[in-house]
């Protein structure tokens, strides 16, 4: 039984008139006869009374068929919307993963809004995980998009889009001496602690501090490694270490913690969003499309 046959024949039921119905569904009226004949014969039963000198009327079997045929077209229409939304990746779920700074730069939270905007269907679950944790499910496919520091190298088969460049800046005890400074010289952190997550987990956070070192003239003093920015602050709230933060940290308002530009030394850090290489979930390229624009956005405001 075919889609067209059930239009055909809702449509003559609608108008109870061959040639209206025909116009409607820009047919001649001979195919269209032969399209509602050819459902009667599949079916076995006279749906509509053909009358010479009376307009067509539905037979009893017409009447109780006729609710059906618009079910099933209704539900067929439905069907078709859903696959060429899925295809344009407005419905669907991807698996989010970002590291903890990530959650205060802005851009995280503007490409879920984009993902959840009133036009779309899209679902999304939302995690916190550790660079090499994201990078190790981005290749196994236990999350579809990761949202991280950058890093010179990625696994094969995984790419990036950059999402936001900022400055570097110390972060300091508020009661310490330092805190005066408008802005902090290099060489006036000789006697400080630094504190950073993992080095080899945050790839950039050693060769900032070595290059904060190198301009002061001192060799840095490190405290062991935390799991990540928000536990390197904590330490620093308790007047235990300095850190060298993202910028976008300045948001998070710890007691006891304050931030300074750094005076002489011009460092950066970016924020990537991650994913597979030629992805073929329309979902997660939807995602990854509204990744692109959260990008291009902050690139134009910035």
């Amino acid at each position: 039984m075919e889609l067209r046959w059930l239009e055909s024949f809702v449509v003559v039921a609608e108008e109870l008139h061959f040639a209206r119905a025909a116009d409607r569904l820009h047919l001649a009226p001979s195919a269209l006869s032969a399209q509602v004949r050819a459902l009667e014969s599949h079916l076995g039963v006279r749906l509509i009374d053909r009358g010479r000198r009376t307009r067509p009327a539905l037979t009893s079997a017409g009447r109780l068929f006729l609710e059906e045929a618009q079910l099933t077209l209704a539900q067929a229409a439905r069907a078709e919307a859903v696959g060429r939304r899925a295809g344009r990746g407005e419905l669907g779920h991807a698996e989010i993963a970002y590291v903890a700074s990530a959650a205060f730069s802005g851009v995280l939270t503007d490409v879920l809004t984009r993902c959840t905007a009133l036009d779309t269907h899209l679902t999304v679950q939302v995690r916190e995980l550790e660079t090499p944790a994201q990078l190790e499910a981005l290749s196994c496919g236990d999350i579809d998009v990761g949202f991280l520091r950058w890093r010179p190298e990625y696994p094969a088969g995984i790419t990036t889009t950059c999402l936001l460049t900022e400055d570097v800046v110390v972060a300091l005890p508020k009661g310490a001496p330092l805190a005066a400074y408008d802005a902090v010289p290099a060489a006036e952190l000789r006697h400080e602690r630094f504190t950073a997550p993992h080095f080899d987990e945050e790839y950039g956070c050693r060769d900032q501090i070595l290059e904060v070192a190198q301009r002061g003239g001192f060799s840095p003093q490190c405290a062991p490694p935390v799991r990540d920015f928000i536990a390197a602050l904590t330490l620093v709230g308790g007047g235990l270490a300095v850190a060298l933060v993202p910028d976008s940290l300045r948001r998070v308002q710890i007691p006891g913690v304050c931030y300074r530009p750094l005076a002489d030394v011009a460092l950066t850090t970016r924020l990537v969003g991650a994913y597979r290489r030629g992805e073929t979930s329309p979902a997660v390229r939807g995602v990854i499309r509204r990744l692109r624009e959260a990008a291009a956005a902050t690139i134009t405001v910035g």
